[in-house]
């Protein structure tokens, strides 16, 4: 993740710095509004596996919250076993980067993943990131994880939200799962390279990290 990180940080930066007026900057982040990158993963230990999950990035126009200012998250979506039980577990890492090419994220006071159609599940449990601007968001696999699940599988998208102060109104993220990294060019135009292989593997690993759930509990 960071080195596709930091290559979608510096086009950012480098186009902004080139821009000759707040206009220019406006159409520049309109053109890379969508998701930037999803890079999946699958974790073992000793040969076991453990968890499945989905890294990504994306870029909004924030009505709500920041009267229309460009914002983007970088994070991650896990599946994990968990280590004293049967079940599965889910966490959320999540970092806010407010303003185009701000390289300096703000922790969230809340996030979560949600359904198309569903609520968000029951509230995460909050832990602060070893990375710096960053919180993670724990819980069990409820229905509408599940639900988020089921997006992923056939929809191939993720629906994140968070919002920056408890109280304040959530700004909604639809994580395009095909998008494999967004790419400017010299005139500042804005390609995306797409592939289902991010949701097969994902959703593969995680089939097999159910069966191993499953196994645990008998």
């Amino acid at each position: 993740m960071k080195r596709l990180f930091l290559g979608v940080s510096f086009a950012v930066v480098s186009l902004s710095a080139g821009a000759q007026s707040i206009s220019d900057i406006a159409q520049l982040a309109k053109r890379l509004e969508g998701t930037l990158y999803v890079v999946p993963h699958r974790e073992s230990a000793d040969g076991v596996l453990e968890s499945c999950g989905l890294e990504f990035s994306a870029l909004k126009s924030d009505d709500h919250t920041r009267k229309g200012a460009p914002v983007r998250v970088v994070g991650s979506f896990y599946l994990r076993t968990l280590p004293t039980a049967a079940g599965l577990a889910y966490m959320l890492k999540l970092g806010v980067f407010d303003g185009l090419g701000k390289t300096v994220a703000v922790a969230p006071a809340n996030a979560f993943v949600r359904g198309t159609n569903s609520n968000a599940p029951k509230k995460g449990i909050r832990q602060k990131s070893e990375t710096e601007g960053y919180a993670i968001f724990v819980g069990v696999v409820d229905d509408e994880v599940t639900a988020a699940f089921a997006d992923i599988a056939e929809k191939k998208q993720l629906l994140v939200g968070f919002n920056r102060k408890p109280g304040q109104r959530d700004v909604s993220f639809a994580i395009d799962l095909t998008v494999v990294e967004a790419a400017v060019d010299d005139n500042g135009q804005v390609s995306r390279r797409r592939s289902d292989e991010a949701v097969n593997q994902f959703v593969a690993c995680s089939g097999d990290l159910i069966k191993a759930a499953k196994m645990r509990a008998h």
